[in-house]
Parts: C-alpha cells; structure tokens; sequence
C-alpha cells in the first residue's frame, strides 16, 4: 500500500493532536534534575496526592480480576447522593473527558454546529472535530466574561450543542447565571463543565429538575486526587441518562478507579479542609503576584490561576521556570499567547515560583 494516509478521514488528516501534560518522571530525566525536585503546577492536579485513606482501600481490593459493573448501579448511587440528584440522573466515564465525547456521539451528526466562548478547555474542540461537527467559536471579554448582548446576536440555526465551562478554564471566572439561563431556553443541549466546583462551591446542579436540555460535567481528578485513575460524571435529565448508558463503552469506569471513587466520599470533610488551604494559599499568593509590575493576575475561582505578562514574554518566563524544574502552562494560541497559568500547589511550592519568578523580573 502506496500511502495508508489516504484512508484516513480526510477531516482528521492533519488535525494536530491534544496538547500533553509530561508525567514528573519524564520531565525529570529530560531535564536532568531529581525528581523530587519537580514542582508540577501545570495540570490543576491536587498537590497534596491520592489520600492515604484511598490507597489502604485500592490495596483491599477484591475484585480487579472482575469486569465492572457495566450498569453502574452502585457508582451511580454514591455519586448522586453526592451531587444531590437521582442515581438515574448519573452517568459514569473515564473522566469528563469520556463524558464530552459521549454527549458529541449522542448529539453530533457530521455537520452539526457546537457552540462555545474562548478562551476555554481546548478538549472540545478536539473531541467535536473527532465527531465529523463543525466547532463554532465565539470571543470572551477582555475580562473573560461572556457578553449577553452580543450571545443574543448570534444566529444559532444548526447549532445543537453548546459548551460552557464554570470556572472557566484556563481563567478561572465563573458562568453567569444569565447566559446559561439564555442558552436553555433555545432550543440545544447546554453542557455546563464543573471540573472545579469543589473550589468554586457554584454549580448549576438545581437547573437540572426543570431544564432536561442541561447536562452539567464533574471529575474527580481535581480536588479528590485521582487524576491519573480517569473517573468523571455527568448530571443531566433521565432521558439524556440513559441514552448515554446506551452507548457508552460497558466498562468505561475501572474497578480501582469506583474503589477510589467511593472511599473520597466517605471521606468529605478532609477534602473539604485541603480545599479551604488551597484557597487561602490561592488568595495569598494572587496578592503576591500582584506585587510584581510585570505580571497581571486574573481573579480566580478556582485552584489556578491564569498570568498576563506585561514585561518579559509570556513563553520566556515559562521556559526559563521550566529549566528550573517549576513547571506552568504556557497557552500558544493567538488569544492567551501572553499568558500563563499556576496551578495551586502547597505553601512551599508557591513560595519557591515566588522566588523564581522574582529572580526573572528583577530589573
């Protein structure tokens, strides 16, 4: 066979891939430092590690050698009591990121319109362009607020789907409730990302008994410490529900990943206490940043927090952190190629970025 690229999709053919997060270790040996010597800010992942109370629960468990549960009945149940909604209200995936890309196969026919306001999660894109839809994009304010005026302009005819992400991320502002109360009264299905809620404390979780085109995304990778496990959910009407359970892979949430899971929501209040730190350290250390003339810090609700900066660009003072073992994401798209983001890390993390970045923009 001359040339296996002409089989390929002509659509995905030269579709550049997800941009990575590189694991501590690889990071480590390409920079060859230690790798205790790693400070990973750079994937909003929780600082402090998977708890120890999970680890003692994943090394008694029994049945790894066993499928999942393909109907979910027990994950189902802890997650809505959680969230404050009917079992039947949940679906489980490998992430949210599973969970976007169910809501596109259910929804998305091939040039089907889907709606969002950048900057935002680029994985949408990503995974609408995997669903043969067309990706429709809309600009933020310079406050990365979302204008009702201008949303009320826009001519929604073939658009099916719209993305919202509350916090937002990478900016770390919340929805207003007026857009996504616009948004579902139009006819499309408005999926609401609540990766971050446990930070923010705002969800749009009580919309769900009167809209059943609302579905709303969480993961358990941010606050619960389980990033590299995969597990996420989805909250949304019966109807959506169970058309996703249709369709979705049968074992699509990992017995280890349920155990660990079930164990953090036995196990609340030390979550809870984790958060509080972690937003008291954000709020110290956007004060911090704020000292520096160089650098804009965007009010965040979140555990990030996203930096314009004003003197030395953007790139370079992500590289040179980056040589230094700190490691920040630095966005090279036209609309935040002046910006980076910090994770919230501990105390002492922050304090050595402080240190580092002061070093850099020292006159």
């Amino acid at each position: 066979m001359s040339d296996i690229q002409e089989y390929f999709c002509p659509s995905l053919r030269d579709m550049a891939p997800y941009s990575p997060i590189e694991p501590p270790d690889q990071i480590a040996k390409r920079l060859k430092l230690p790798e205790e010597e790693i400070i990973k800010l750079d994937a909003n992942e929780n600082p402090y590690g998977t708890a120890p109370h999970v680890l003692e629960a994943l090394s008694r468990g029994k049945y790894y050698h066993i499928y999942p549960d393909p109907a979910q009945v027990e994950l189902r149940e802890a997650i809505g009591q959680y969230a404050g909604v009917d079992p039947e209200m949940v679906v489980g995936g490998t992430g949210a990121d599973e969970l976007i890309d169910l809501a596109c196969r259910l929804l998305i026919e091939p040039g089907d319109k889907v709606l969002t306001f950048t900057p935002t999660f680029s994985y949408y894109s990503h995974l609408v362009t995997l669903n043969k839809g067309i990706f429709q994009t809309c600009p933020r304010e310079p406050d990365f607020s979302i204008s009702l005026e201008k949303v009320k302009q826009l001519d929604l005819s073939g658009v099916k789907l719209v993305f919202l992400c509350s916090p937002n991320n990478p900016s770390g502002n919340l929805l207003e409730e007026e857009i996504l109360d616009y948004f579902l009264a139009q006819s499309v299905i408005v999926c609401v990302d609540e990766a971050y809620y446990e930070f923010s404390r705002c969800s749009f979780v009580g919309k769900l008994k009167k809209h059943n085109n609302l579905i709303i995304l969480r993961t358990f990778s941010k606050c619960f410490g389980l990033a590299g496990l995969r597990v996420g959910y989805g909250l949304m009407s019966r109807e959506l529900a169970a058309a996703m359970m249709r369709i979705k892979p049968p074992y699509s949430v990992n017995v280890a990943a349920e155990v660990a899971l079930r164990t953090c929501l036995k196990y609340l209040d030390s979550y809870e206490q984790q958060v509080v730190t972690m937003i008291e350290t954000r709020e110290w250390f956007q004060e911090q940043l704020a000292q520096f003339s160089g650098l804009n810090p965007f009010p965040s609700h979140s555990n990030y927090i996203l930096v314009k900066a004003t003197g030395l660009e953007a790139k370079e003072i992500w590289k040179q952190l980056e040589q230094q073992g700190i490691l920040v994401r630095y966005f090279n798209t036209p609309q935040l190629n002046s910006c980076f983001r910090i994770s919230i890390g501990r105390r002492e993390q922050m304090e050595r970025l402080l240190k580092a970045l002061q070093e850099l923009l020292s006159p």
